[in-house]
């Protein structure tokens, strides 16, 4: 996928937090939002996801061999991963995979490959409301970057973890995201430092 950014600005009451954004991430590559904490990096995310209108400006999605989709649409295509997305706590990590595996295509054949590659197969039969803040996260990038997606989109992505669960994480991302587009919100180094092409939001407060 193709996403392009066409003067993609975005205010909140009189406070605008980026404007006249003009990008294009390719699909394949991988990028790096990148800012001090507040400058607007998770509101650009959420805005290249199709869950965050701008305030003005267009968003442009392709895939190839397809016309362009619609903004509606483009939810099937991308996963997103961050520490403000929710999780259904009443779920087992059991039925939590297998809800979204019901409509969702996953990269892995089986529940139990899931599990071991998340490192979290101890806890299968332990409810999400019981897990600490490192499991979550662990079990959102898990499911972000296992589900069979075009792009994938990670902000703060290890927040909560110590530095065997970043270890992971970089692990992840060399392994399972090589054809993906993959868009990666951050302000700590080691999150992003293996990627070339960054932008900053900074770049366009005025």
């Amino acid at each position: 996928m193709v996403i392009k950014l066409e003067n993609i600005s975005k205010r909140y009451g009189f406070e605008w937090i980026f404007k006249q954004v003009n990008y294009q991430f390719e699909g394949g590559e991988k990028y790096a939002i990148v800012g001090p904490n507040g400058s607007g990096k998770s509101t650009l995310l959420k805005v290249i996801s199709g869950g965050l209108m701008p305030t003005s400006g267009n968003i442009k999605y392709g895939v190839l061999h397809k016309r362009d989709i619609d903004a509606i649409d483009v939810a099937e295509y991308i996963s997103f991963a961050a520490p403000y997305i929710s999780l259904i706590e009443e779920f087992t990590l059991e039925e939590f995979y297998d809800f979204h595996a019901s409509f969702k295509k996953m990269m892995i054949p089986t529940r139990e490959d899931f599990l071991s590659i998340a490192q979290l197969l101890p806890h299968r039969k332990k409810y999400i409301k019981n897990f600490s803040s490192g499991m979550r996260q662990r079990l959102k990038l898990s499911v972000a970057i296992l589900t069979a997606s075009d792009v994938l989109l990670l902000d703060e992505p290890t927040s909560n973890f110590d530095s065997s669960a970043i270890d992971w994480y970089l692990n992840m991302v060399e392994e399972y995201t090589k054809d993906k587009l993959v868009i990666i919100g951050s302000n700590q180094e080691h999150e992003y430092g293996f990627i070339q092409k960054r932008l900053s939001v900074a770049d366009y407060k005025s």
